[in-house]
């Protein structure tokens, strides 16, 4: 079956279309579509997907020119190429075509030959971008698994610490009862303190799956959140890591209410909080973090700063690249930062930046890198 391609042909001339017609119906790809003023090209563009417009510029109720201006404004309409077609030659519409957005410009009368060729040229063109745009797709579809693989393997970690020591516990109080009770030993009371112990340890376990089973269900609907409120829950993910690393926690945060993606917030957290953390680690002196969350008009911003030392020029334009990574052979995959910028601008239409900072602490001076999120507050 052989693909079409659907061309919209905008033209308030019979004659003139007819012509068109005949010259394009040549190639057997092609779809053709006719309006014949501005408006019914505007009303049909909403229900069809064209791979080109071809459109006049003189036309009685709405002239070329705002027409095109109107597609260009809109996002779902933007991406369509457009040629104008027109008798009108002199210079200065031949820059405003171009100015309001158009991809050609061609003159009437023309050759066939070469409007065939251009309109041709025009359509491979829009083709190799959606075929490019796929293959884009498909790629950042593997890399968010794959960060989301990788953060997977930071939750696994964190279950295995946290469930260590509760089932040493429930391991330990069951076989110990078993134990006195063989003996003979066993009281009401060695029973009920080891029922509870039990009990308890059981809780832990389940609070502990009910912290995780959300996060790797993608979140269907935004929601209203406080943003503290995420922090202190990724920090919780995060309690293996962070224990016993001689890590200073500075926080001033407020309650900033929030719409939008819960996991997906957590999984910026953690990216930048286990970077901060990885750097510090490797220093002998006093290790730093400080936490700011605060809106002010309609923004939330979330500033995360270490002591660690900050990242070197020659590379602190490409840290939000795909794979760049620091970290030695199969220690970093680099997907963590790419995939926290793509979560801040594409779905919480924000932005995220780093620089390098020196700044002064309890009278010490310090340099670290400063993370910085902003968020719009709708």
């Amino acid at each position: 079956m052989i693909e079409k391609y659907d061309i919209l042909i905008v033209d308030d001339e019979s004659q003139f279309i007819k012509v068109i017609l005949n010259i394009l119906k040549k190639n057997k790809t092609y779809n053709l579509v006719v309006a014949t003023s501005g408006k019914q090209a505007l009303d049909l563009v909403q229900n069809h997907s064209f791979y080109l417009i071809l459109l006049d510029i003189i036309m009685p109720d709405m002239n070329g020119f705002e027409v095109c201006k109107i597609l260009k404004d809109n996002s779902s309409t933007k991406h369509i190429p457009i040629i104008f077609l027109t008798a009108r030659d002199d210079k200065t519409s031949i820059e405003k075509g171009f100015e309001v957005g158009s991809v050609d410009y061609i003159t009437k009368p023309f050759f066939e030959n070469e409007f065939l060729a251009r309109v041709n040229t025009h359509i491979k063109l829009k083709i190799y971008e959606e075929k490019l745009k796929q293959k884009i797709k498909v790629q950042e579809n593997i890399v968010a698994q794959q960060s989301k693989m990788a953060t997977m393997g930071e939750m696994i970690e964190f279950i295995v610490h946290q469930w260590r020591q509760p089932l040493s516990v429930i391991t330990t109080s069951s076989s110990g009862l078993k134990m006195q009770q063989e003996f003979g030993v066993l009281t009401d009371k060695i029973l009920i303190e080891s029922c509870d112990s039990i009990t308890r340890s059981a809780n832990h376990l389940s609070q502990t799956i009910e912290d995780f089973r959300g996060f790797f269900k993608k979140d269907k609907v935004k929601k209203n959140f406080n943003i503290e409120d995420i922090y202190h829950r990724t920090l919780k993910l995060l309690l293996s890591k962070f224990k016993n690393r001689d890590i200073e926690m500075i926080e001033n945060i407020n309650k900033v209410q929030f719409n939008g993606y819960e996991n997906e917030l957590v999984q910026v957290f953690m990216n930048i909080l286990n970077n901060a953390r990885d750097e510090l680690e490797k220093k002998e002196y006093r290790k730093l973090l400080f936490v700011d969350i605060y809106q002010e008009h309609h923004v939330a911003t979330i500033k995360i700063r270490d002591n660690a030392g900050g990242i070197s020029d020659d590379i602190i334009d490409l840290i939000f690249d795909s794979y760049f990574t620091t970290k030695k052979d199969k220690e970093g995959t680099g997907i963590g930062l790419y995939m926290s910028k793509k979560i801040i601008t594409n779905n919480f239409n924000g932005s995220i930046y780093v620089e390098t900072k020196t700044y002064t602490y309890e009278g010490e001076e310090y340099t670290g890198a400063e993370f910085t999120i902003s968020l719009p507050v709708l």
